[in-house]
């Protein structure tokens, strides 16, 4: 696959962020010692090689969703340079990796929880009608998936309005309590920002 200038230089600026974040520190992933290519390059994320960083992240991103579990599992024993790269990569991956994300909600590992959410949030409106089939079902950590509904905000408005429609009245409820939440939340946050703004004048007119 081709990439181009602009995208190697905002892996580029990845690489730095999480190096300066991090640190060279080793990952501890793949520590079930198999030596599949997918996992020597999740082991290669951090290196501290920054070539071979990139060159981890274009494979990874590359191949694809056959990387999209291994990436997930080894957040729960990886640092936290690998577990930037591998949200950034999953993020990347993106429709194909939803599934799994979405499963993941309901993992015992709180910070492969915390990752997964954040990364679906980055994905967006994609991940919505995943979520809210998660919802209806109830196979994941239903209050996580409203919270990453929630979060993604109103890209998800569509989707949700459609679901308040459905005859399952328990889940058009859902849907409609949280359509509210996120003009709610936006409510929230302009009216903080004005309030911000406002403090902001008065502090310069003074």
């Amino acid at each position: 696959m081709r990439r181009s200038s602009a995208w190697n230089a905002g892996v580029l600026i990845i690489l730095a962020l999480a190096a300066c974040i991090c640190g060279c520190t080793d990952s501890t992933s793949g520590g079930n010692g198999t030596n599949s290519a997918i996992e020597q390059q999740i082991q290669a994320l951090s290196s501290g090689d920054p070539d071979a960083e990139l060159a981890a992240i274009t494979y990874l991103m590359d191949i694809g969703e056959p990387a999209v579990q291994p990436v997930i599992n080894s957040f729960a024993a990886s640092d936290n340079k690998t577990r930037i790269y591998g949200a950034f990569i999953l993020q990347e991956i993106g429709e194909p990796a939803i599934p799994s994300l979405v499963a993941a909600l309901d993992a015992d590992d709180p910070d492969t929880k915390m990752i997964c959410a954040t990364t679906l949030v980055g994905i967006g409106a994609p991940a919505v009608p995943y979520l809210l089939d998660a919802l209806e079902q109830g196979d994941s950590d239903t209050q996580k998936v409203k919270e990453v509904i929630i979060r993604i905000g109103e890209p998800a408005i569509p989707a949700l309005q459609v679901a308040a429609l459905s005859q399952n009245t328990d889940y058009a409820r859902e849907a409609d309590a949280l359509i509210k939440s996120i003009y709610f939340s936006a409510k929230l946050r302009d009216d903080s920002l004005t309030a911000a703004e406002n403090a902001t004048a008065t502090a310069q007119a003074v």
